[in-house]
């Protein structure tokens, strides 16, 4: 059996790991020295309102390789049970990297680890295309290849109300070339090569939306979209409207952007995942 494993910054909730049949990995978000399983212990509304309240800027943490190993031991139980394993961009966490440690101690044709290069919805379109390959009986170093060479058809469109959230917490990366330059203007950012890079810049969230929507055009034609937003609702369905809209048969699915990915983002992000045709 496979079994496929993710971490949260899939923004794949607990709940939707459990309908799917998905191992989540909760990394950790801290305010001050209170501590969260992020999706666990907190919960979207309650981060974004903690964010907002707290003049600290909250500090995150992958899993450590012990939390990894006692996943994958779980997880492998019979002989033929394998384990692929698909993470947040090794440019944008150590998370990868606590998994490769864990997996040391297993044989290497049990565990099969991916850095899908993204985050968010972006590493959520390949968890859910990984699942489709293990659905039609592919084997595990299969599912994995195919994982791998997905990477490139992914791409993220993201709308930010600040680069703050961003610089603060190290994870700016080519989108440092924008800091300075956004007096009333919105940076338009994606996720090139594993790391944030600019793509443009608007002066309202509907030019955000008409940009995002440019963008996607043009990776055409696609397989799936996924919409998400940090507690801006009403924008949200605004964009899943017209992404429905102007991409009829394709599948599209919403849902929110959690704490770890939030704590760099900040509130008030929205955004678009989209996964290019095989």
């Amino acid at each position: 059996m496979i079994h496929l494993v993710t971490d949260s910054t899939s923004d794949i909730t607990q709940a939707e790991a459990a309908k799917l049949g998905v191992t989540l990995v909760p990394l950790v978000v801290r305010f001050g020295e209170d501590q969260y399983r992020d999706g666990v212990d907190l919960e979207p509304d309650a981060f974004y309102t903690l964010l907002q309240r707290n003049t600290a800027h909250p500090t995150t943490s992958q899993p450590t390789p012990e939390q990894f190993a006692d996943v994958y031991r779980s997880l492998l139980k019979n002989a033929d049970d394998r384990v692929v394993s698909l993470h947040i961009s090794a440019k944008l966490s150590g998370t990868l990297q606590s998994a490769h440690l864990a997996a040391k101690e297993f044989d290497p044709d049990q565990i099969h680890l991916v850095d899908t290069e993204s985050v968010s919805g972006g590493l959520q379109l390949l968890v859910l295309a990984a699942l489709q390959d293990i659905a039609a009986g592919k084997a595990a170093p299969v599912v994995a290849a195919a994982a791998l060479a997905r990477r490139s058809k992914v791409s993220i469109f993201v709308l930010l109300d600040t680069l703050t959230y961003l610089q603060r917490g190290g994870r700016i990366g080519r989108a440092q070339a924008l800091v300075g330059a956004l007096l009333n203007v919105k940076p338009v950012l994606t996720v090139n090569d594993g790391e944030v890079a600019p793509m443009a810049r608007v002066r309202s969230r509907k030019q955000g939306i008409d940009k995002i929507l440019e963008l996607v055009k043009t990776r055409k034609p696609l397989q799936r979209i996924a919409v998400f937003h940090a507690s801006v609702p009403d924008f949200i369905g605004v964009l899943a409207d017209r992404v429905h809209a102007e991409n009829p048969g394709v599948e599209v699915s919403s849902g929110r952007i959690g704490p770890v990915v939030g704590a760099y983002a900040g509130p008030g992000g929205i955004g678009v995942a989209c996964l290019g045709a095989d």
